[in-house]
């Protein structure tokens, strides 16, 4: 007797289940303990983590990656983001959203799913689907922009509890706050960061706690401050040209820009935590990216073809044994 059809629900329930318990592994799952533990074939396990790379490809975020899954020497590695980190919509994007959702609500059926979910966003925003919307945007960087201008006017240090997406790491930095810029509908503030000991520019939207110190700045701004995107997060970047089917990537993972050339290349600046994880996206992503820049940290224009390499050594047989090339 053939065991019950899994449903869709429940299948999403086992793969979340399946992605928290190896997350919690720090050194991998193997791939034996999941089979075991979860009643899965290893053909069944290997549907299972490609159904988590789909999602992982279609997510929404845009500042965060969902999660990672990636499998190396019969391990199953997954590092969890957004399941860490809730997400919180600013006014802005909110309003961009039931502006969005209410052009897709059924004329014929307003009490619907999307129509309810609709209705209950717009009440957080004070508004009612459907109403005009006039959108007056902030010339200042909002609340947090005008503190720190009048901090600079008043030659103050600033901190703040910053998410650097660069570490994935979360700390309070001490800043000499110089000056504030926009940059593609961002802004940032450039200043002296204390704690690295060099300039710095941050994001103001990944600043909170925003405190004014009574200490004077100690650092005075130079001539000349970089107003650029470029030195945001202290991470090395990549600069990749994407083939159609590969533009997903500008909207799942943080962008520094994004530039399309013509009809078949999307030119996209990325700041990247380390190598291994632009070996795994360069992997995916195949002949659909071409590498135009990088910085000499990633490791060089020809990373993937040394991580498909080491991934192909894996599978080839040793030479002079007979047992492996059976």
């Amino acid at each position: 007797m053939r065991a019950p059809r899994i449903t869709a629900t429940g299948r999403l329930q086992r793969l979340l289940a399946i992605l928290q318990w190896a997350a919690a592994q720090p050194d991998g799952a193997p791939v034996d303990a999941l089979c075991e533990r979860f009643h899965l074939r290893p053909a069944e396990l290997v549907k299972e983590l490609d159904l988590a790379n789909m999602i992982n490809a279609d997510s929404p975020f845009y500042d965060e990656m969902p999660f990672e899954v990636f499998v190396e020497d019969d391990r199953v590695f997954v590092r969890l983001f957004s399941f860490r980190r809730p997400m919180r919509l600013t006014p802005a994007e909110g309003l961009a959203l039931v502006a969005a959702a209410d052009s897709l609500v059924d004329d014929d059926d307003p009490d619907g799913p999307l129509g309810r979910a609709l209705a209950k966003l717009a009440t957080v925003f004070g508004i009612e689907p459907g109403q005009s919307i006039d959108v007056d945007l902030d010339p200042d960087g909002g609340e947090a922009g005008r503190r720190l201008r009048q901090a600079v006017a008043d030659d103050r240090q600033v901190s703040f509890v910053y998410w650097t997406y660069g570490r994935d790491a979360v700390a309070r930095r001490v800043v000499d706050p110089w000056d504030l810029f926009n940059e593609n509908a961002t802004w940032y503030l450039a200043g002296w960061a204390h704690d690295a000991g060099a300039a710095r520019n941050f994001r103001l939207d990944r600043m909170q706690d925003l405190a004014v110190e009574d200490t004077p700045r100690t650092q005075p701004a130079p001539e000349a401050v970089e107003r650029s995107a470029r030195s945001v997060d202290e991470a090395p970047q990549v600069v990749l040209d994407l083939a159609p089917w590969a533009w997903w990537v500008a909207e799942v993972h943080p962008v520094v820009s994004a530039e399309q050339i013509d009809d078949q290349r999307l030119r996209v600046t990325m700041a990247v935590a380390g190598a291994s994880w632009l070996e795994r996206l360069l992997l995916r992503l195949g002949p659909g990216a071409t590498v135009v820049e990088i910085d000499d940290d990633l490791g060089g224009p020809d990373l993937a073809a040394r991580a498909a390499a080491r991934v192909l050594a894996v599978y080839q047989p040793a030479a002079g044994d007979p047992e492996a090339a059976r």
